[in-house]
């Protein structure tokens, strides 16, 4: 009798640590759904971490959708925050990495993503025939980079960059989302083109704006997409309601959008309505879409606009290639002269040359933030010093602008100017301390009281 009693203890002690061994149920146990978890650690390193938002439906005893999400700055919160309302609609699992960002070497970068996949696939229940990816900027490149080598990829949603096409069409649903006055709103134009000529899942989303994340309306549009789809695809069964309500709300928008009778209104209208014919095609009716679309497209303040916006398109792409051989050319006025000149179209009625300006002066900034640290790495102060200039000019409250000067006057002897540049930066958003501890660029601001103070968050 007491024999067949251990044996039972120890039966049923081989089970409860077996059912608590479990992973999936023992990170359950300790994280709440439904609510924005800002830092899960990976279990094979705590220097890694991550984001995470479990809908209220999820349930280890199922597998879940999963969206991975990717900041340019490693913020994993923005993009979790953005998808909360799309995690409850569809069931999505949705995971922002805090360690990819601009800037990381390959291997660093592939260090993190191997880190975070690992780690999220052995705590999470995830279906992993059904993985998104969705990043901006440097983090949209990331977003496409792993769907094109990782299987079971089903889409991405890059906002603010791309990927280079090639002959075939990609296995993923695409959508690219892109401001009017974002620097790489051409980039993300010729690749939707050339995707379609290659007849892929694709699609592109504008707002107005300018580099940033898009609304939270945008992101929800995006995934709603996304499941439609996924409808055609037969990965989800058909549902009618989100068809119609997909459908409907269009119709609405576009109406409304006529109503105002503006030109930028109605070509917005026009967007919305190729948009719903191409994904709606094969689901349902699309018959008063198709009709609504073509009375915009007689309209001749429409046809004129669609011209024009053709031409402009064309002298932005040479104006790019102009700033890009003026690095090693032109120096302070002839860069004065012509970011006058962005100046004076930023204010025209006409918004196609509004958006154009600003598209550039980003251009101009982007290509100055690298051509700033590529001098200051090679020790050509000269040539940063008028990278800076540059830069100060064209985009005057970015933080990277004025690290870039902090590091410059640092190592030109100007301690006092570097200090308060890096105050510059701060006040206009810059927070990574850690970098301040580790750049060698600073090492002659170290001892400085007023560096000290920074580097403790003063």
């Amino acid at each position: 009798m007491k024999k067949h009693f251990l044996y039972l203890i120890v039966l049923l002690l081989f089970v409860s640590c077996n059912k608590a061994s479990n992973p999936k149920e023992m990170f359950l146990k300790r994280f709440a759904k439904g609510v924005i978890i800002d830092r899960v650690e990976c279990k094979a390193t705590n220097d890694q971490s991550y984001c995470l938002y479990m809908p209220t439906a999820y349930d280890i005893k199922k597998t879940f959708p999963v969206i991975y999400a990717f900041d340019s700055h490693g913020d994993g919160h923005i993009p979790v925050a953005l998808l909360k309302e799309t995690a409850e609609k569809y069931n999505y699992i949705v995971i922002g990495s805090n360690n990819s960002r601009n800037g990381l070497s390959s291997d660093d970068l592939n260090y993190a993503l191997s880190q975070l996949f690992n780690d999220t696939k052995n705590k999470l229940s995830i279906d992993t025939t059904r993985m998104y990816m969705l990043g901006f900027s440097g983090g949209a490149r990331i977003a496409c980079s792993v769907a094109q080598s990782m299987q079971g990829v089903k889409g991405v949603v890059a906002c603010s960059a791309s990927f280079e096409a090639g002959s075939v069409a990609p296995t993923f649903t695409f959508i690219g989302i892109s401001s009017d006055g974002d620097m790489n709103y051409l980039e993300m134009q010729k690749l939707h083109t050339s995707l379609q000529k290659l007849n892929s899942k694709a699609e592109l989303i504008l707002f107005e704006g300018k580099h940033e994340w898009p609304p939270k309306s945008i992101i929800n549009e995006a995934f709603d997409i996304m499941q439609l789809y996924a409808i055609k695809d037969n990965t989800v069964p058909q549902n009618k309601s989100i068809i119609n309500e997909y459908l409907n709300t269009n119709l609405q928008k576009v109406s409304k959008l006529k109503v105002c009778n503006q030109i930028d209104s109605l070509i917005k209208g026009m967007n919305i309505l190729k948009r719903t014919i191409n994904i709606l095609n094969q689901l349902t009716d699309i018959s008063k879409p198709k009709a609504m679309l073509d009375e915009i497209l007689q309209i001749t303040e429409v046809q004129n606009y669609l011209k024009e916006q053709a031409s402009l398109e064309i002298y932005e792409t040479q104006k790019q290639q102009e700033f890009m051989a003026a690095y090693q050319t032109k120096q302070g006025d002839w860069w004065n002269v012509e970011l006058k000149k962005l100046d004076n179209d930023q204010k025209q009625a006409n918004s196609l040359y509004r958006n154009v300006a600003k598209r550039l002066k980003g251009y101009i900034s982007l290509s100055c933030y690298s051509y700033s640290n590529r001098a200051l790495q090679s020790q050509d102060w000269k040539s940063a010093e008028l990278f800076t200039s540059i830069y100060q000019k064209v985009d005057s409250e970015n933080p990277d602008c004025y690290y870039a000067l902090a590091c410059l006057y640092a190592n030109t002897g100007k301690k006092e100017k570097a200090v308060s540049s890096l105050q510059q930066a701060s006040k206009f958003g810059f927070s990574n301390t850690s970098k301040l501890q580790n750049d060698p660029m600073l090492n002659p601001l170290r001892g400085m009281p007023e560096f000290d103070k920074m580097l403790n968050g003063k």
